[in-house]
This record gives C-alpha cells, structure tokens and sequence, in this order.
C-alpha cells in the first residue's frame, strides 16, 4: 500500500505549501517498509515544482496488514516548516469504510463534505496526551527523570488542560514506579496505568509504553 506524503493543506481544498523542511524524520526502518524521497531536513519545497515530500509504501501479509504498518509509519514522520497530509492520511486508515474496502472515487466529498479539519481525539487519546504532557513538564524540570529507579524527584501530581472545543482537565499522579493515576477532572473518572519505557528523541518523538 502506498501513501504520497505531500506539502499540502487538506483543510484548504488540498493547497500546495511551500516553505523550508526544519525538521524531518522517516520512520524507523523496516524490512517491510520502503520511502521515495528526493528531499532531507533542510530542503526547499517550492512553488515550481510538485510538492511531494515522500512516497510511503508499505507490505504484508494481507491488506490489513499494510495498513497497520501504514499507519505505525505515519505515525513515526516528524514534518515541520510546512503544512502536510499525514495527519488526513492517518484518518484515512481510521475510516471503517475505507479498511473494509467499501469506497469509491468519492470518498473525500462522502467522508470529508466540508473538508477535513482533522479527526476528534477519543477518550483514550486524552489520557495519553496528558500523560505525555506531565513526563516532558517533568523532564523539562528534573533530567535525571525516569534514568534506572531515580525518579524520586518528580512531581508526584500535575494538572493537564487539553485544548479542545473548551478545555478538558485532567489530574495526573505518579503513584511508583511505572504506575499512574490519570483523573478526568470534570467527569471524575479515573484511569489507572501502568507507563514505562519513556523514550524523547529530542525534537521529534515521545514513545512510551502504556498498559502495553
């Protein structure tokens, strides 16, 4: 399966954007994984020519399969200094329509009638979120956070606002060791975690384990 990796603005009716890559990252190699680029970090994308960054294709077993890999890929890019379609091609891969192979050449005025705006965030997502957040609040005051046993020094609590269609608050509550306890601050849910394997690559990813 292949997905073209474009400078382009899907909330615009697709509009090329130009510019300079100030960062760009590939997704970690895979022997399943093959990238088509003419670019690097630094590069020009620039009004005289097709603005496509990138040719992402991926294989397996079965269908489901590449797109599984597909999304683990695009989940891996790190493009910033343009607008890109990454993100409108992870909702892609989400649409029960399209993994079912039930679409057509009007998938996007079906799916996407007033354009795409970019895919809600679940639930799940938010505990995520504000638990990515609390570790780089706490890596950014204590270095030495997560390094062996050593995390006596980071902030046992600390409130997370998602910015949303209003903002949504959480509690976040380093319990020990891997074990966290993430509250839903207007509904009082509560999630218990269990988050490890914190891993910054500096100016690009956060990758974590979280309840496997």
């Amino acid at each position: 399966m292949e997905y073209r990796v474009y400078a382009e603005d899907p909330s615009r009716k697709f509009l090329p954007s130009i510019g300079f890559l100030k960062k760009y990252k590939e997704p970690h190699p895979h022997e399943h994984i093959r990238i088509d680029t003419g670019v690097e970090e630094g590069s020009e994308i620039s009004m005289y020519y097709d603005p496509m960054i990138s040719k992402l294709v991926t294989w397996g077993k079965d269908r489901q399969a590449a797109m599984n890999l597909l999304a683990t890929a695009m989940d891996e890019y790190v493009v910033r200094g343009v607008v890109h379609n990454i993100g409108f091609g992870r909702s892609i891969l989400r649409n029960e329509a399209f993994r079912n192979g039930n679409y057509s050449t009007a998938f996007i005025p079906t799916f996407y009638p007033t354009g795409f705006k970019g895919d809600p965030l679940s639930a799940e997502d938010h505990f995520q979120v504000a638990l990515a957040a609390f570790y780089m609040k706490s890596l950014n005051k204590h270095y030495n956070l997560f390094q062996g046993e050593n995390i006596h020094s980071q902030d046992k609590e600390m409130y997370v606002s998602l910015k949303d269609e209003t903002d949504i608050d959480y509690k976040v509550e380093h319990v020990e060791g891997s074990k966290f306890t993430i509250t839903d601050c207007q509904s009082g849910k509560v999630k218990n975690v269990d988050a490890s394997e914190f891993l910054l690559e500096y100016g690009a990813l956060l990758r974590f384990n979280m309840d496997g």
